[in-house]
């Protein structure tokens, strides 16, 4: 498939992640109305990717479908999930591949209110969580140059660190160090965090990248619960300062020069561009503003529909990853979480995040036989909910 008020935080965003953001205010959100945008193809190519964490043996396979009815139907099915998008107010992209014989691509909502400008295929949005598997794959690179092993301990790295000798950068891949997330899960949080109040909209994102990570090193792990699966963005944000370190480079430049570059991944950038949607809240209308370095590389990334295809290509095939870096990457460990990537109960891989004002989720199944992308620029906009809506639409096409 080729492709085509200011606080450090108001309010915590969802289960996956939270956000640094201006003001917590009020807003009135018109309901589009209009058709979404849909695009259609057949015989998009795939590629089989093969790994120790989900074989035939292992998992149940993806449903089956009578593709030759679906292929047949093509027309009314995607006139569904357009009037599905409307029905739910779903604003954003949506794409949905199942097999070779049923794609499909939807925009629907604004990129911006203001210009009247509509959500399409060149719409850039914030990734969110999304961005923690770019983050994988690049330490991933860097063992392959031998720059570093998923087993170093973090004392390597940062010798003064007190449990430098008891976590790895294994255990910061899967979320497996103990360490509470700099992010938080509501404003109580934050505010007992008072270290992170340094951290500020007029500062450079040098200087906020400094006051997190040294607020993520003041923490207290509880040793015994090293290796128990919990959520923490402040792993990652590690792994960014890691790949720094090991590199020689900014954690941007090397991702564009080891990833985004080789992948002609051209609109995927942790920087804003002309062509990044708008973000708006279905409840309030003030203004939010990401203070710089806060995102980072647990949740900084910025891209669109046509590169994270390429992306998804990427991670099913043999070029990008050694067979032994895909392995790894794409073993579960702890809660089904693998290398920046949940893996489900028939062997697809995912992720989805709520940042803000922006949501995502990206699911593909080794082989390519069912990809999921979409996302909103819009807080209401519930990508797990438009994935269901539209899997309910295609239970008759199952064998």
């Amino acid at each position: 498939m080729k492709a085509l008020a200011k606080s450090f935080m108001c309010v915590a965003m969802a289960a996956y992640s939270a956000v640094a953001f201006t003001g917590c205010g009020t807003d009135s959100q018109t309901t589009d109305t209009t058709a979404p945008q849909t695009t259609n193809s057949t015989g998009a190519s795939t590629q089989i990717l093969t790994t120790a964490s989900a074989t035939a043996d292992e998992v149940p396979t993806n449903p089956v479908f009578n593709y030759a009815k679906l292929k047949q139907d093509s027309d009314t099915v995607m006139a569904q999930f357009d009037n599905a998008l409307v029905k739910n107010k779903f604003r954003g992209t949506v794409y949905y591949k199942i097999g070779n014989d049923f794609e499909y691509i939807g925009n629907n909502g604004y990129a911006d209110k203001g210009s009247h400008t509509d959500n399409s295929l060149n719409t850039n949005y914030y990734v969110g969580s999304l961005t923690k598997q770019f983050t994988a794959a690049a330490i991933m690179l860097l063992q392959e140059q031998g720059k570093l092993s998923t087993s170093d301990t973090l004392d390597k790295y940062y010798s003064d660190y007190k449990y430098g000798s008891d976590i790895t950068i294994r255990n910061l891949l899967t979320m497996t160090t103990g360490l509470p997330d700099y992010l938080g899960k509501s404003n109580e949080s934050i505010r007992a965090n008072s270290s992170l109040y340094d951290v500020a909209d007029d500062k450079s994102a040098k200087e906020n990248h400094s006051v997190i990570m040294k607020w993520i090193f003041s923490q207290d792990v509880d040793k015994e619960k090293i290796d128990e699966f919990k959520y923490s963005n402040s792993d990652y944000f590690i792994l960014g300062d890691i790949i720094e370190k090991t590199s020689g480079k900014s954690y941007e430049d090397f991702l564009k020069e080891n990833i985004f570059e080789p992948l002609s991944m051209t609109s995927t950038t942790f920087e804003k561009t002309d062509q990044l949607a708008t973000g708006y809240q279905d409840i309030y209308d003030d203004e939010w503003n990401l203070y710089p370095g806060v995102a980072y590389s647990s949740m900084g990334l910025i891209s669109n529909l046509n590169d994270m295809l390429k992306w998804t290509d990427a991670l099913t095939d043999t070029q990008f990853l050694t067979a032994e870096s895909r392995e790894e990457m794409f073993t579960p460990y702890k809660s089904g979480f693998a290398y920046g990537l949940y893996v489900d109960e028939y062997g697809n891989y995912y992720n989805e995040t709520s940042f803000y004002r922006f949501n995502a989720k990206f699911l593909f199944a080794q082989d390519q036989s069912k990809v999921f992308i979409t996302f909103s620029n819009y807080t209401l906009s519930n990508p797990k909910n438009i994935n269901q809506k539209l899997d309910e639409i295609l239970q008759p096409y199952l064998k």
